[in-house]
This record gives C-alpha cells, sequence and structure tokens, in this order.
C-alpha cells in the first residue's frame, strides 16, 4: 500500500512552468550508465555470492534510487531496466509536463474518458483521504499553484502574494468533492478546476516499481523515487538507514530511521517556494488557500 507524508500541510506539490520543484519532470540521467557495483562476495558480511548493486538518476524530478542484492550483474541490470520502464509508463499518466498524459488531458479538457486505470485508481483513493482528513487533503489545489506561480514570476523581486481577492477566485475551484468517476471516467464539475497527484503519486509509483521488483524475485531491495520503501531487510541482516533531510538545510539530517518493509515519506514548504523570502511556499492549505504555518506528520 502506497504511503505518503506530506508536512507542514496535507496538500499537494503541483508540477507547472513557472517555478522550480524537486519533481520535475521524468528525466533518468544516468540510465545509459546502468547500474554500479557497490558490494562485493563477502563484503559487508553480505551472503555468498551476493552483491549489492545501485542505479542513481532522477526520476519525477526527485533523485531516483535503487538499491538491490543480487548474484548476477547481467540480471540485477535487466531488472532495472525493467523499473525504469515501469516509473516512464506511470509518468505518462501522471505527468503535468507532457501535454498527451491523462492528468494533463483531465486538466485540459476538464473530462477524460478510458484513463489509465492507474489514474482512476489514484483519483478514488485522493477523494478517500480527503473525506478521511476532512478536505485537508485536496488534489485539487493546482489552481492556487498557477496562481502563485503565475503572479510571483510575471513580478520580479516582489514580496507580497496574490491578493484576498485573485485567492478567493481561486479557491472557488478547489473541492476535491467536485470530482465525478465513473466507468473509467473523471470529470470536473466546474471549468477551470484542475488536479495536481503530485502529493500523492510518488508513493504510488515507489510501490509499483517495488512490487514489480518482488514479483522479479528480488526480496531485498530500497526504491528511493521521492519517496523511499524497503522491501525486507537489508542484505547484511541490519535494516535499511534513511536519513531525513533538514528542511531548512538539504545537506544535512535530522534523524536517522530504520527501514524493514516499510515505507517513509516527507515534504516540506522549502521544497518549492515564491518570491524571495521563503514566506510562501507550495503546500497550501485549502480552507484558506494560503501556504499553510502548521506541521502535520503521519507515521
Amino acid at each position: 500500500m502506497f504511503f505518503t507524508t506530506l508536512s507542514p500541510s496535507f496538500s499537494c506539490l503541483p508540477g507547472s512552468s513557472g517555478g522550480v520543484s524537486r519533481r520535475r519532470a521524468l528525466k533518468l540521467f544516468g540510465a545509459a550508465a546502468g547500474i554500479t557495483f557497490i558490494g562485493g562476495k563477502g563484503a559487508n558480511a553480505l551472503p555468498e555470492g551476493v552483491s549489492l548493486y545501485s542505479w542513481e538518476g532522477t526520476a519525477l524530478g526527485a533523485p531516483a534510487k535503487l538499491t538491490l542484492a543480487h548474484h548476477d550483474r547481467r540480471a540485477a541490470q535487466t531488472i532495472v531496466t525493467t523499473a525504469i520502464h515501469e516509473i516512464e509508463r506511470l509518468e505518462r499518466v501522471f505527468s503535468l509536463h507532457r501535454a498527451n498524459s491523462d492528468l494533463s488531458i483531465l486538466n485540459r479538457e476538464g473530462h477524460i474518458k478510458g484513463a489509465a486505470a492507474d489514474l482512476i485508481q489514484l483519483l478514488s483513493s485522493s477523494l478517500r483521504f480527503g473525506d478521511q482528513t476532512d478536505g485537508a487533503f485536496d488534489i485539487t489545489v493546482q489552481p492556487l499553484w498557477l496562481l502563485f506561480s503565475e503572479h510571483f514570476s510575471s513580478r520580479p523581486g516582489i514580496q507580497v502574494g496574490p491578493s484576498e481577492a485573485d485567492i478567493r477566485s481561486a479557491l472557488n475551484l478547489v473541492d476535491y468533492r467536485k470530482i465525478d468517476i465513473s466507468n473509467g471516467s473523471a470529470q470536473f464539475a466546474k471549468t477551470g478546476m484542475a488536479v495536481t497527484m503530485n502529493g500523492i503519486a510518488q508513493g504510488y509509483i515507489t510501490d509499483r516499481v517495488a512490487d514489480l521488483l518482488r514479483d522479479q524475485g528480488i526480496n531485498q531491495v530500497l526504491v528511493e523515487l521521492g519517496e523511499t520503501r524497503a522491501l525486507d531487510d537489508h542484505p547484511d541482516g541490519r535494516p535499511w538507514n534513511i536519513g531525513l533531510a533538514d528542511p531548512e538545510s538539504p545537506n544535512e539530517t535530522t534523524e536517522v530511521v530504520e527501514l524493514v518493509n516499510e515505507s517513509v515519506a516527507t515534504s516540506a514548504g522549502s521544497g518549492t517556494v515564491f518570491g524571495n523570502d521563503g514566506r510562501y511556499h507550495h503546500l497550501f492549505d485549502p480552507r484558506s488557500g494560503k501556504p499553510a504555518k502548521h506541521i502535520y506528520l503521519l507515521r
């Protein structure tokens, strides 16, 4: 089951032109270079004949890394390539930067018929999470992101956010309950509505890739695709150790968590900011239409 933690707000990290996001369109740098050998026979108390291999790149605009244990380099490379193809397939469903993605078609046309099952599934889950959080998690916040992005990009150096009237106008288009899903189709109730799946799609894609690797016989793997999931423990018998980045100092860690068959995900306002002073960021409170000032933690 996919897992996502949003902090400081139950909001979605939209992606669109006009701002810098850590989750941009899919770019898999380093794929051609293949996987890297990081452990050999007997190294780090690994089982006999087993080595660690790693692939690093960028997926969905976030740093991406797969670390897996295998006895054969060529087979490990084939398995990683299969995972990359799955990431690319899901990018064609959820990307806001591909005009022909299912999500882009829905946002542009206000409806889509015969959508990919992945989109319908995640839309349905998002509506359920909206209900469970009393609307704090709302995938229809994309109009707010577009408003703030345009406001600051068109006025270089401005330190004041959009007007209250403009925010109210955008908020009129924010309501996850105005999405109708039926028979493999989705439709908005209001013209101008738009959704972003970036607050949940990373966890979904991470799970899909992890499940795919498990189906390929890989039982000890760390999948880091914007969110992180560990299958079983580390090959040397310990948990996988994951450092949580400090939002104020990305090169520093606030703590290290141990994962065995678990997932962890974080998001902070510092991931995408509007303006120069950091007061305005991408984690919107759907009640006020403004960047959230509070913190949520899910475990």
